[in-house]
């Protein structure tokens, strides 16, 4: 990714890319394909993935850990860990909701000043994000 901030991509859009595709914006598509090493994906959203499989709201042909591991290891987009400041500004941004996945998502977006891929409204309603549009 070099110096330049990642577009971090919600967890939605992740799993689109995996088994949707169609439903993925058509300039994220060709972002993607201009240079699918500039996006980011927060572990959160790993896990977030595998609770929505295991819950019977993502459906996959393979188990929750074969199909996350899968989509893991052909996947062009560098995982980035939590840290303890996207843990305090979790908490701090002037949220409308409580989901913690996304707190943690949005977080992490401002700390690290790039663009967040995402189709959530309650995220887009956020002043403080840059967006991916």
């Amino acid at each position: 990714m070099g110096g330049a901030s990642p577009i971090l991509l919600n967890t939605h859009m992740w799993i689109w890319a995996n088994l949707e595709p169609e439903k993925l914006p058509p300039n994220l598509v060709e972002a993607f394909e201009r240079d699918d090493s500039a996006f980011g994906l927060l572990v959160v959203s790993v896990w977030e993935t595998m609770v929505a499989i295991e819950k019977g709201r993502v459906a996959t042909a393979a188990s929750p850990e074969s199909a996350v591991r899968a989509w893991l290891r052909e996947s062009p987009f560098r995982v980035i860990p939590l840290d303890a400041e996207v843990a305090i500004l979790s908490r701090t941004l002037p949220f409308d909701h409580d989901d913690p996945a996304d707190r943690f998502i949005a977080a992490t977006a401002y700390s690290l000043k790039c663009p967040l891929a995402t189709a959530d409204d309650r995220l887009r309603r956020l002043n403080c994000l840059a967006l991916f549009s």
